[in-house]
C-alpha cells in the first residue's frame, strides 16, 4: 500500500539571523540619557520580511500532507487514506487595499469490511476491487470523496476606524464542491451505488453602507441497486464504471433508481451592518425509476411571510399540486391529460375574530358574525379572481403565479387583518353590502384511491 507523507512544505525560505548590536555611548555622555535613534535601513528591511510572509512564494505554493490507516471500528475492519493540498495569500500589511485568497483540495477512500468476513489481503490493506463486487463480504462499504474550496476577499475603506470600513468597498466570493462515490454489497445478489454531488456558493458586495449577501447550496443524490448475478445488472454496473453515470430508470437488473435534487438559497440586505431585508427559498425535486416525481418548494422573506409548494406527477401526465401560503390559504392544482388545469382555493381563519369577520364577508346575515369557531371556504379560480380584483384592484395580472403573490400579500399581516380586508372590501358606497361569492367544498375522495408519494427529503 503506497505510503502518504505528511511533512508539510516549508512555506518560507531561510533567513540568516542577524545578532542585534548594543550601540555603545561614549564615556563623556554615559551620564545623560541617550536620545532614540531610528535606523532605517532595519525598518525597511523589517517591511520587505513581513510582506514576503504574507503572500505567496513559489516553493510554497503547495502544502500537500495526508495519512492512512488500518484499523478495527465495532464490528468492521476500516481502511483509510486521505490527502490534502492548499495554500493562502493576501496583500501586504498596511496598504489602503486589503484582499486575501485560499484555495484547497482533498481527498479520501473508506472502506469497511465486517470483521468476521474480512480476508488476509483485507487485513493487510488490500482494497477491494470494484471491478469484481462478486468478491465483496455481504455488508462491504466502499467511499470515495473528492472536494476543493476556494475564497477571495477584498475591500477599501472610506476612511479610518470601523465607520471608515462600513463605508467602503467590498466584495468577498467562497466556492466549494464536493463529489462521492458509494458501493455497499447489500445482499449476496446486490450491489447499492450511491453518487452525490454537494456545492456551495457564498458572496457578498458592499459600498457605502449597503450591503447584499447571497447563500446557495445545491445538492444532488442519485442510487440505484445493480443485480450482479444477472448479465443485464452486471452489464449496467460496468458501464456505470466506466461513465460514472447511474441508470435513469429500473430495468432488467437494475432497481429502486431514485434521483433528489435540493437547492437551498438564502438572501439578505444590510445597512450598515444592520440587516433590513432577508428571504430564503428551499427546493426539493424527487424522482424514482418508475415515472414518478415530486416537487416541493418553500419561500421565506423578512416580513414572516411564507409560502410553500408541493407538486406530484404521476407517468400518466396526471398531476396534484398543493400551494400553501401563510396559515389561511391553501390552493390545489389538479391537471390531466388534455384538459387544462383546474385551481381552487380553501380560505381558513382559526382565530375568533378573524372567522367572525370572515363570515360576514362572504355572508349577508349580521348574525353570522356572531359564530367566532374555526371556518373555511373554497373559491373556484373566477371567485378568487373576483376577490382578489375588489381587494386589490381590477387591473391585477393573470396567471397562476401573480394569484399566488397576491394572496401571500393579503394574508402575510395575519388572519384578522386578512378578514378585515376582506370585510372592507364588500362595503358599496352606498352603505349596503355586497358578499363574496363561495363554493362549497366537494367530498374528499378516499385515501386508498389517491395516488401516493414518498415525502421529498429536505436539504435543511
Amino acid at each position: 500500500m503506497t505510503s502518504i507523507s505528511n511533512r508539510p512544505v516549508s512555506s518560507t525560505p531561510p533567513r540568516t539571523p542577524v545578532a542585534p548590536v548594543e550601540r555603545q555611548a561614549p564615556a563623556a555622555e554615559s551620564q545623560a540619557p541617550a536620545e532614540p535613534q531610528v535606523d532605517t535601513a532595519q525598518l525597511a528591511a523589517a517591511a520587505r520580511a513581513d510582506r514576503e510572509r504574507s503572500t505567496f512564494t513559489p516553493a510554497a505554493a503547495l502544502r500537500p500532507s495526508g495519512r492512512a490507516s488500518v484499523r478495527t471500528e465495532g464490528d468492521n475492519f476500516v481502511m483509510e487514506a486521505q490527502g490534502q493540498v492548499g495554500n493562502r495569500g493576501s496583500t501586504p500589511r498596511g496598504g489602503r487595499l486589503s484582499a486575501s485568497g485560499s484555495f484547497s483540495a482533498n481527498g479520501s477512500v473508506r472502506v469497511e469490511v465486517p470483521r468476521q468476513a474480512a480476508t488476509d489481503a483485507m487485513r493487510a490493506g488490500q482494497l477491494p476491487n470494484p471491478a469484481a463486487p462478486e468478491t465483496w463480504p455481504v455488508g462491504t462499504r466502499a467511499r470515495a470523496e473528492v472536494s476543493g474550496q476556494a475564497g477571495f476577499n477584498a475591500s477599501v475603506p472610506a476612511g479610518p476606524g470601523r465607520v471608515g470600513r462600513e463605508l467602503g468597498l467590498g466584495a468577498s466570493y467562497d466556492r466549494s464542491q464536493t463529489q462521492r462515490y458509494e458501493l455497499e454489497r447489500t445482499s449476496p445478489d446486490t450491489l447499492r451505488a450511491t453518487v452525490t454531488s454537494q456545492g456551495r456558493q457564498q458572496d457578498a458586495a458592499s459600498a457605502r453602507g449597503l450591503e447584499g449577501r447571497q447563500d446557495q447550496r445545491l445538492e444532488r443524490t442519485q442510487t440505484a441497486d445493480f443485480n450482479i448475478t444477472q448479465p443485464e445488472g452486471r452489464a449496467a454496473y460496468q458501464d456505470f464504471l466506466r461513465t460514472g453515470q447511474l441508470p435513469r430508470e429500473n430495468g432488467p437488473g437494475v432497481s429502486n433508481v431514485r434521483t433528489t435534487d435540493g437547492l437551498d438559497q438564502n438572501r439578505s440586505g444590510r445597512v450598515l451592518g444592520r440587516q433590513v431585508a432577508t428571504s430564503a427559498r428551499e427546493t426539493n425535486l424527487t424522482g424514482d425509476g418508475d415515472g414518478n416525481r415530486t416537487v416541493r418548494q418553500t419561500d421565506r422573506n423578512v416580513a414572516g411571510s411564507t409560502q410553500s409548494t408541493d407538486l406530484r406527477l404521476s407517468p400518466d401526465g396526471t398531476g396534484q399540486g398543493d400551494t400553501r401560503i401563510n396559515d389561511s390559504v391553501r390552493a390545489t392544482t389538479t391537471t390531466r391529460p388534455g384538459q387544462p388545469a383546474e385551481t381552487n382555493y380553501d380560505l381558513t381563519f382559526t382565530d375568533p375574530n378573524a372567522a367572525r369577520i370572515a363570515r360576514g364577508a362572504f355572508s349577508g346575515d349580521a348574525a353570522a358574525m356572531n359564530d367566532g369557531s374555526p371556518y373555511s371556504v373554497r373559491l373556484n379560480e373566477s371567485q378568487a379572481r373576483e376577490l382578489l380584483g375588489r381587494t386589490l384592484g381590477p387591473d391585477m395580472a393573470g396567471g397562476q403565479r401573480p394569484m399566488d403573490q397576491a394572496f401571500r400579500a393579503l394574508s402575510q399581516r395575519g388572519q384578522e387583518t386578512f378578514a378585515t380586508t376582506l370585510f372592507n372590501a364588500t362595503q358599496n358606497p352606498d352603505g349596503s353590502r355586497r358578499p363574496f361569492a363561495s363554493t362549497p367544498a366537494p367530498t374528499p375522495v378516499p385515501a386508498a384511491t389517491q395516488p401516493q408519494f414518498e415525502p421529498a427529503p429536505s436539504i435543511s
